[in-house]
């Protein structure tokens, strides 16, 4: 697939001629001259049918044609399921895309070897009903993610960049990548004619790429970081293309690559051997073999892709957590969530204050009558809100938060979260926390608190640069996000005021669903008997 210009060709003028959809079948694959000339003609949409596509996930498939049409390009478009058995996509493509298909029978392979068959069918729809330029869609996308000041390019997770819409443009097929950096040039240098992109730093996370295998000098030679982390790349010779520029700083984790290697500093020596220029790999300064770190992360998140979740999850548990009154968190934990919690020992005189406020401190090695182990163990939402509501209120420092992703699966993640908190009316210095967190995900795509460990060190961050400070709770909006969020409003409403499920989803309804305000109204009315008797019923 050509990049589009504005000078005009004979194909150019074949636009105006009129032209009968033809049909390619894998039952009987051919390819002559007048099928030929339609497919050659730049101002139609051809139509792929995928029997058996429906059944496969959208990825894999679209992949699978695409790299059977190499070393010819091809973009999809507005894949879509027709039925239960076949899924179909758009594209534009010249004839001898068309030609490698039938030569393979009109016959793909998935990763698992599975076969699919497909017909074609060749002009199918015309530029004037489908008006859509792909090039420019791709050109646009490319130049909203580079940052000129900086000159950093970030292509992460290309493939399901929004501004693409339908485009298919999976940058882990080389020739995809080539297409692509070609488009660069137009979106970030424009008419300028420099042969080589200005970028010092180049970003690839997350983009399934298993070698990087360019024919063209893409990038200037200022090039001095790149980061490929969380893709599939199997040795670090497939980097060879790099060695050329002077990288000084290089992410590689998340890739097969890094567990070939017995030692940190094999690995090194490895990677060092591509390039040579190199001083910072994964974060960590290197040097010679005497003076080694080992490699140590802030924060270990996996292979990256629930880093939005854990974000989301860590800003809006504290900042409930930091409110003063905490029954805001109603609807975090799952109705059979166990809760616990543990206090080190203590040195100073106020925070043994503080800590008779902890009526549940689960320290074994503090018990003196085990029978209550089991006892502060708490079950269940009402209970966890209700010690939580007990303990003073608290101020979290988001930035010295380090987290760890312990556990993952298709429906749960478990983290580890530590850091910096003040009590918001005790005049001490801050203290250590580290909490723990299973979490799985509901219905509606909800996610629920099914385990809490909270450990609470006695002993005051004496070395930490944050000092104590007087504020008040951070800001919170309550919005409900799902259908089983609002049941647990209504069976906490209901469970605290008796009232009939009909009147508790009034009541939260016109105080817009803050349980607060619906449980502030109910006492109001209650107060002056103006709650009627059919809300008891």
């Amino acid at each position: 697939m050509a990049l589009s210009t504005t000078s005009t060709s004979p194909t150019d003028n074949l636009a105006k001629l009129p032209w009968e959809p033809h049909r390619l079948s894998h039952s009987k694959p051919s390819f002559d001259s007048q099928e030929m000339a339609l497919a050659s003609r730049k101002d139609l949409w051809h139509k792929f049918i995928i029997f058996d596509g429906a059944l496969h996930s959208q990825t894999d498939v679209l992949h699978a044609v695409v790299t059977a049409c190499e070393p010819e390009i091809l973009i999809p478009i507005m894949y879509t399921i027709e039925n239960k058995n076949k899924s179909t996509f758009l594209a534009k493509c010249n004839s001898t895309t068309i030609e490698n298909m039938v030569k393979q029978g009109l016959c793909v392979v998935l990763p698992g070897g599975q076969e699919l068959v497909m017909d074609i069918v060749l002009g199918f729809l015309s530029m004037h009903k489908l008006p859509l330029n792909t090039n420019r869609i791709i050109v646009q996308a490319l130049r909203d993610r580079y940052e000129p000041v900086k000159k950093v390019f970030n292509l992460d997770d290309f493939e399901n960049e929004k501004a693409l819409g339908s485009i298919f443009c999976p940058i882990s097929i080389p020739k995809i990548l080539h297409f692509v950096l070609l488009c660069s040039k137009m979106g970030i240098m424009g008419s300028n004619r420099e042969p080589r992109l200005p970028v010092r730093e180049l970003s690839l996370k997350n983009n399934k790429i298993t070698a990087i295998i360019l024919f063209d000098k893409f990038f200037s030679y200022h090039l001095t970081k790149l980061d490929l982390r969380h893709n599939q790349i199997l040795d670090v010779e497939y980097l060879r293309y790099f060695c050329e520029f002077k990288i000084s700083e290089l992410w590689l984790d998340g890739n097969p690559l890094c567990t070939r290697y017995t030692s940190s500093q094999e690995y090194v020596h490895a990677v060092k051997n591509v390039f040579p220029h190199l001083q910072k790999l994964d974060g960590v300064v290197i040097g010679i073999e005497k003076k080694f770190v080992p490699c140590i992360q802030s924060n270990y998140l996996g292979n990256g892709t629930k880093i939005s979740l854990i974000k989301q999850f860590v800003r809006h548990f504290f900042t409930l957590y930091d409110q003063d009154d905490r029954i805001v968190m109603n609807g975090l934990y799952d109705k059979n969530a166990v809760y616990s919690m543990t206090l080190g020992t203590t040195t100073n005189h106020t925070y043994k204050e503080i800590i008779k406020t902890f009526s549940t401190n689960r320290n074994l090695l503090k018990f003196v009558d085990y029978a209550k182990c089991h006892e502060f163990l708490l079950w269940g939402p009402e209970k966890i809100i209700s010690a939580l509501q007990r303990q003073p209120p608290t101020l979290h420092n988001f930035k010295t938060f380090y987290i760890d992703l312990l556990n993952e699966g298709d429906n749960h993640i478990a983290i580890s979260v530590q850091g910096l908190f003040s009590y918001r009316t005790l005049p001490c210095s801050p203290m250590l926390f580290n909490r723990t967190f299973i979490i799985v995900r509901k219905e509606d795509n909800e996610y629920c608190i099914t385990n809490d460990q909270y450990y609470i060190d006695g002993t005051p961050a004496s070395n930490s640069d944050v000092k104590f400070e007087t504020k008040s709770a951070p800001k919170f909006s309550p919005t409900v996000l799902s259908v089983s969020e609002k049941e647990q409003l209504l069976r906490f409403l209901r469970e605290l005021t008796t009232m009939n499920i009909r009147y508790c989803y009034k009541y939260l309804q016109d105080a817009e669903w803050d349980i607060r305000n619906a449980i502030t109204m109910f006492m109001q009315h209650y107060a002056v008997n103006n709650v009627p008797p059919e809300a008891f019923q």
